[in-house]
């Protein structure tokens, strides 16, 4: 009998809230409840049309800015690396369309374009390891590369001989025969079959995903690729792609971040990690200019860069 009482007068109670709040919601508690939501929905509506019209705004600015630097790049490159070579290394991450940009800047700019030798999926593939040695070694002994570099090291020495030089060159036809090795084995595909060494590189890079311990291997790799061509060069410039966004910063590419990330390798190359926008290629030319004047810089946006781009001189 207690128990029942006592569940009796439980639910006698839930109704006789219910009730009440019933009672307020429909008298005193309306008006003021309701006049507070319009008030807020009203004030929300205002907040999200500024910010529309906000970033309307900005948006127009962000291409006036973007037309004035095409429309503007051009002349301000125009004979910027006259009388030297330009090799393009691009890697499996890069977009074709930023590579033939590069290469329409390097041009515009006044040099000559050199080789561009496009690197392979199969170069970071760990499962071919043993066909890179294989090429590398012989690659090596054909252009008369005695280095204490093995491995992926090695064969990022090849390349790197292959793009640029800045002392003795190997006769045409072993750097013919050396270049013959690495398609013959898919490591590289080339613009010619008689590559010319440059003075000059740009390597061209995207975005890449993996998990860490491939992101780890792919970036050694590149940093020892970056150290080989900027030691063999007069210059040279890691390019990557317009910056992905991730947790509101904007994260550069994989090789733009390899280097950027190791102090050793940043001091010897330069980088820009927005090559992709129309101000870009002129970017990475100029980036170029100031490596011949002993400056090396990172340009950009992302992390690890220091400036927009570099001051042009007078």
């Amino acid at each position: 009998m207690i128990d029942f009482r006592y569940h009796l007068v439980s639910i006698i109670s839930i109704f006789l809230a219910l009730a009440v709040g019933i009672v307020l919601g429909a008298g005193p508690l309306q008006g003021n409840l309701g006049s507070q939501l319009t008030d807020q929905v009203s004030a929300l509506r205002t907040e999200k049309q500024d910010l529309n019209d906000r970033l309307a705004a900005s948006e127009k600015r962000v291409a006036a800015g973007e037309e004035y630097a095409g429309a503007v790049s051009e002349r301000v490159i125009d004979g910027a690396l006259a009388g030297h070579k330009v090799a393009v290394i691009v890697l499996p991450s890069a977009d074709g369309a930023l590579v033939d940009l590069v290469e329409e800047a390097v041009t515009s700019s006044g040099a000559t374009l050199g080789a561009t030798l496009t690197i392979s999926g199969d170069w970071f593939e760990p499962a071919r390891e043993p066909e890179r040695t294989e090429a590398a070694k012989a690659a090596a002994s054909t252009l008369g590369i005695f280095s204490a570099l093995t491995g992926d090291a090695l064969l990022a020495e090849v390349l790197a001989r292959l793009a640029v030089s800045n002392d003795v060159v190997s006769a045409s036809e072993s750097r013919t025969a050396a270049l013959e090795t690495l398609t013959g084995a898919g490591m590289v595909d080339s613009s010619t079959d008689e590559p010319e060494p440059a003075d000059l590189a740009v390597i061209v890079s995207g975005n890449f995903a993996g998990d860490d311990a491939e992101v780890q291997r792919r970036s050694e790799t590149i940093r020892t690729l970056a150290r080989l061509v900027a030691e063999n060069s007069a210059g040279a410039v890691v390019a990557g792609p317009q910056p992905v966004v991730s947790a509101g910063q904007p994260v550069s590419s994989d090789a733009v971040a390899a280097v950027r990330r190791v102090d050793a390798i940043a001091r010897l190359i330069s980088t820009v990690d927005h090559a992709s926008d129309p101000p870009g290629p002129a970017v990475v030319v100029l980036a170029l200019e100031a490596e011949l004047a002993g400056e090396v810089g990172h340009y950009g946006t992302a992390e690890g860069a220091t400036a927009v781009a570099p001051r042009v001189a007078p």
